[in-house]
């Protein structure tokens, strides 16, 4: 029998897309989220609950449970005050919630999404896990503090630990809640307003679809991983420039662009990732072409 899985945070993005995939290939799991999950969606086993970060939610007999950690600080561009506040608001309650799982006798599998961020700027492309972490925001230091935490917390107590460091996931099927430079792209060809392009627009990122994200979770979920802490890149191990994207979304939509370029001086450099090891330690690789993604967005659109 496979062992329950819940998925904290489920109302976002991520944590709705892996509940519904889960749901959908028949596996034993619940979300958990403070929020309604949207109108619109199909029903899914899910809890609502006043504090995702009180594990309360947890069953006496699911001390081994799988936990797919969605919850937390979404927001990359988020700024704040000090290293301290960061700490304070968000990520201790995050380390919080993991002892006091502990506490409650847990020792499952603790799945965490971490991001591609965390490794910073670099020239030396694709990215492998190996590489030296160099944060540059807030966003992606949160991520390694609660990386390293977890490390910490798993050889202490003897859980199973996995950090995904994710590219840029897109194409989601959560009603109104797609974001990212392509839904941007594809308000601006609909509207007619002008798209602003900062720098050269020729620095590339790392898209994977949502359905080959989903896939990588499922993998990691119920396949056997070799150790019991396990870091891997979760992306397409491809690139595309915000111009060749442009170019794209022009071409399968039929419309053009009113492009505003402004130069920048805080042009972040290219991030590609190294998915080697996720396609040999999940037997997995992305499906689901950038093309072909695109085309299922302009679709869904309504371009």
């Amino acid at each position: 029998m496979a062992t329950q899985t819940y998925v904290t945070g489920c109302a976002g993005v991520l944590g709705f897309e892996i509940l519904r995939a889960f749901d959908a290939a028949g596996l034993p799991v619940t979300g958990i989220s403070r929020s309604a999950l949207p109108e619109g969606a199909a029903a899914l086993p899910h809890v609502r609950v006043s504090d995702a970060l009180h594990p309360g939610w947890l069953a006496p007999g699911d001390a081994g449970a799988t936990i797919v950690h969605c919850a937390g600080l979404s927001d990359a561009r988020r700024r704040f005050g000090s290293i301290g506040e960061l700490s304070q608001e968000i990520t201790r309650p995050q380390t919080d919630f993991v002892e006091a799982l502990v506490a409650r006798g847990w020792r499952g599998h603790f799945i965490y999404l971490s991001t591609a961020a965390v490794y910073g700027d670099t020239d030396a492309l694709p990215i492998p896990e190996t590489r030296e972490p160099q944060p540059k925001g807030y966003y992606a230091l949160h991520k390694l503090a609660m990386e390293e935490a977890l490390l910490f917390l798993a050889a202490q107590h003897g859980f199973r630990l996995t950090l995904l460091r994710l590219g840029n996931p897109y194409g989601t099927a959560m009603p109104g809640r797609e974001r990212g430079v392509m839904r941007l792209l594809l308000d601006a060809l609909a509207s007619g307003a002008p798209f602003t392009v900062y720098g050269s627009g020729e620095t590339s990122r790392d898209y994977l679809h949502m359905d080959d994200f989903c896939a990588a979770v499922a993998r990691v979920v119920t396949g056997p991983l070799p150790a019991a802490v396990t870091r891997l890149n979760l992306g397409a191990g491809e690139g595309c420039s915000l111009n060749a994207l442009i170019a794209k979304l022009e071409a399968a939509t039929g419309r053009q662009l009113n492009l505003v370029s402004e130069p920048s001086a805080l042009e972040v450099k290219s991030s590609v990732l190294d998915i080697a090891r996720a396609r040999r330690v999940l037997d997995w690789a992305p499906r689901v072409s950038l093309d072909d993604g695109l085309a299922r967005m302009v679709a869904g659109y309504g371009l």
